[in-house]
């Protein structure tokens, strides 16, 4: 299922701890990499270089402009051919991408080719990141139609993983996601409910739709609140993965109740891949 992984980089030791999971991902796949450096547009425009100019106490765009760009090529050509040197040594099929553009944009418009989008997760502000886990991170995950993993492990190794499972349709595309994974990596995974009243239905319909699959799967119900109960269980599992749902509610709701993605982005204590 998984056959083409896009690999955003930045060049950050947490976008090297992402492609270096995407190479494991890849093996385990039989699949191949796009490693994608984005010189951002932001930092080749107006502003910017005037914000510069008056740090320096000089004229602006004497020549930097020129020697900006310059400057973010080398980077970026250097961030890919570290790239290139790990998927050659680990012997997995790649290409190489560099384009101008918004980050988020730019992202979003080269995963309609790919299977599956994994970001490394790390706790120093990175150039695309803000805060732990930053808007650029989440405005992919709400606008790509492809699954999002995040990490902060470079090991891609899958053990036991868990599903979070409440019944909607972004946590149905997880469950099917999950599904063949499960199928694909012949592991052993447990979904898990968290409810007040209606668990047992919940778990129920996860159970029906599985039973057509010849999976060694295991059904929890909780009860709390979701955010730290999922956080909680996921380290008491001592998963490798979870897999949920991504941004069930409008944007205007998780202002005022809170985003349970997003708690679950920054406190995770292991990788999560989100579905919509």
């Amino acid at each position: 299922m998984i056959k083409q992984i896009l690999v955003p980089t930045d060049g950050s030791e947490f976008a090297t701890i992402g492609a270096q999971y995407g190479i494991g991902l890849a093996k385990q796949h039989g699949a191949s990499l796009i490693g994608l450096h984005i010189v951002d547009i932001r930092m080749l425009e107006g502003p910017f270089l005037r914000d510069i100019s008056a740090s320096l106490g000089t004229a602006p765009y004497v020549n930097y402009q020129s020697n900006i760009a310059s400057i973010l090529d080398e980077r970026g050509k250097a961030t890919l051919e570290d790239f290139r040197q790990r998927c050659e040594r680990a012997g997995v099929p790649f290409q190489s991408l560099q384009v101008t553009g918004s980050v988020m944009q730019s992202i979003v418009a080269q995963s309609e080719l790919a299977d599956l989008i994994v970001i490394g997760r790390g706790i120093e502000q990175g150039q695309w990141m803000e805060g732990l886990i930053g808007s650029t991170t989440e405005n992919v995950i709400r606008h790509t139609k492809r699954p999002v993993l995040v990490t902060g492990r470079s090991e891609a190794q899958i053990r036991r993983f868990i599903v979070a499972y409440d019944g909607s349709p972004h946590a149905r595309s997880a469950l099917q996601f999950a599904t063949s994974l499960g199928e694909a990596w012949l592991v052993p995974f447990e979904v898990v409910t968290v409810a007040v009243d209606d668990g047992q239905r919940i778990i129920d319909e996860a159970r029906s739709y599985l039973e057509a699959h010849e999976l060694n799967v295991d059904f929890t119900i909780q009860v709390g609140d979701p955010r730290d109960t999922l956080v909680d269980f996921a380290r008491e599992r001592d998963a490798d993965l979870m897999v949920m749902g991504a941004f069930g509610h409008s944007k205007v709701r998780e202002l005022f109740l809170g985003s349970t993605t997003h708690y679950i982005l920054n406190h995770a204590p292991c990788p999560l891949l989100l579905a919509r």
